[in-house]
């Protein structure tokens, strides 16, 4: 840039670190940078992260960003927009303070409550008003959680908000949400596109606690004295609502127009696709959430990268090593990638992962190439129960982590039998969050200007191998047998008498 330029900054709230991401008012992106935080995990099936470590990285990440965006010369941020990992909450007090750590989307400790959670939305009849299945993940069994278990932290409650708006409220004072994220909260009328009273009620929480609610690309506030020196940035710039992570990574994509379908590979995977209207998977494996405008459809996936670095970290392999397994064809042990339970097709929180079929000729790289089958097969898994769906138009958009590599993306072609388009897109949950902002501060026409914008250049595509896809079908048909006799419950079953002995 030689001449002044208006920026835009998205920030992009994830579930291992944060994303700051600069593009220009005519959708040019400028550069990202990220800053990691961690995941504690106090007891088994737990999951936590500190807000404050939220917050920190914010101010880390924006200010290495905006050294680099000077360089190419005078620029002018205009507008901030946020998306963040979904149904991961904080709770605070009447000054605004969290009252204990933020519980994440991976945490399984509301497991035990699951069947009264059924119970008590049927008696309600609320399965119409919720258009979700009543799953761990979520925001709702966590919170049955701690009236069970804190119920003092919950009275002292004032308000609960998602990680995007509370990083919102850090950044300009205004407590709310808005319909994308809270529609994954089980607290939330989807076709409405309002908060639930009558789930609120069912399930004794404070109906207080819960914020008002905007459209994800209005303004919500401004930026404060006090967080624009954090970030390094003039006060009075307009923030906007923003929206969750996979609804912003839809905008970041363009995917706005029903009939769109995505796929996003990260710490977890979710395939997205675009409707008009709500529509609830009475299979229960499928999500129904609201979208920027409109709703989506979507599978997700708990057990991505995060069952790869995990895979990594243990046998002491490098991701290139995953990779290049998957170049020789499927076979070898079956790796059950499970670590956190799963969602999409499951939808059971107590699922586990293995390694199964192990000999003692097998080596560690033997290892790292079935950790790579499975967490492709699982992907194809959920890839297909959208497809049943009969919603697909056009070509599977992808994005994220993996799929920067080649051998990567064409399994994933090969296990789905679908042909991919792997779009050039930066931090797409960022870009996405800037562009709503853009809306929001009035640079953009309206949404289908802003998602026009978004980067189209197809980095790379893959075409389905008849000849390798037989072979996936078989591991993904696996996955599937597995779960047909009961092993996941096999597996909780030695977890629990582990226990058992270990309290003993």
């Amino acid at each position: 840039m030689s001449a002044s330029h208006d920026v835009l900054l998205g920030i992009d709230v994830g579930t291992s670190s944060v994303k700051v991401v600069a593009i220009t008012t005519s959708g040019t992106v400028l550069g990202d940078h990220s800053v990691a935080y961690e995941t504690t995990t106090p007891r088994p099936g737990w999951a936590e992260q500190d807000a404050a470590a939220w917050w920190r990285a914010i101010g880390e990440a924006t200010r290495a960003l905006l050294a680099r965006v000077e360089e190419r010369g005078p620029s002018t941020v205009v507008g901030i927009g946020l998306s963040g990992q979904m149904h991961t909450f904080v709770l605070l007090d009447d000054d605004d303070r969290p009252l204990r750590p933020a519980i994440t989307w991976m945490d399984t400790r509301g497991e035990g409550l699951l069947e009264d959670a059924r119970r008590r939305v049927a008696e309600a009849d609320l399965a119409q008003q919720l258009a979700n299945p009543v799953v761990l993940g979520l925001t709702l069994l966590p919170l049955t959680w701690l009236a069970a278990h804190e119920p003092n932290v919950l009275a002292r409650a004032a308000t609960l908000l998602l990680a995007k708006d509370y990083v919102r409220m850090r950044l300009t004072g205004e407590k709310g949400s808005e319909p994308t994220d809270a529609s994954a909260t089980l607290l939330f009328d989807v076709a409405a596109r309002a908060w639930s009273d009558a789930t609120v009620a069912a399930f004794g929480l404070p109906r207080g606690m819960l914020p008002t609610l905007g459209e994800s690309a209005t303004v919500a506030g401004t930026l404060r004295d006090e967080a624009a020196e954090h970030l390094g940035l003039r006060p009075g710039i307009p923030v906007a609502f923003g929206a969750g992570d996979q609804q912003a990574a839809a905008v970041g994509m363009g995917s706005v127009r029903a009939g769109q379908v995505q796929l996003t590979v990260g710490t977890g995977a979710q395939v997205l696709a675009v409707r008009d209207r709500v529509v609830a998977d009475v299979s229960g494996r499928l999500h129904a959430f609201c979208h920027v405008r409109g709703w989506i459809t979507q599978a997700s996936v708990n057990n991505a990268g995060s069952a790869l670095a995990w895979v990594c970290n243990l046998l002491g392999v490098g991701w290139n090593d995953v990779y290049a397994g998957l170049g020789r064809g499927v076979g070898g042990p079956v790796f059950v990638p499970y670590l956190t339970g799963e969602r999409t097709p499951l939808m059971k929180g107590h699922a586990r992962g293995a390694w199964i079929g192990l000999s003692s000729e097998h080596t560690s790289s033997d290892l790292a190439r079935a950790a790579g089958e499975g967490v492709v097969a699982a992907i194809a898994e959920a890839i297909g129960t959208v497809v049943e769906t009969r919603t697909w138009r056009g070509a599977l958009r992808v994005a994220g982590g993996g799929m920067g590599h080649a051998t990567f993306a064409q399994a994933l072609a090969d296990a789905s039998g679908l042909p991919i388009e792997v779009r050039e897109t930066h931090e797409a949950s960022g870009v996405g969050a800037a562009l709503l902002a853009g809306v929001a501060v009035g640079a953009f026409g309206g949404l289908d200007e802003a998602a026009a914008l978004a980067p189209e250049r197809i980095a790379a595509e893959y075409q389905p191998d008849p000849a390798q896809h037989e072979g996936w079908a078989a591991r993904r048909a696996t996955l599937r047998e597995l779960d047909a006799i009961g092993f996941h419950e096999v597996a909780e079953r030695t977890r629990s008498d582990r226990r058992v002995r270990t309290i003993r």
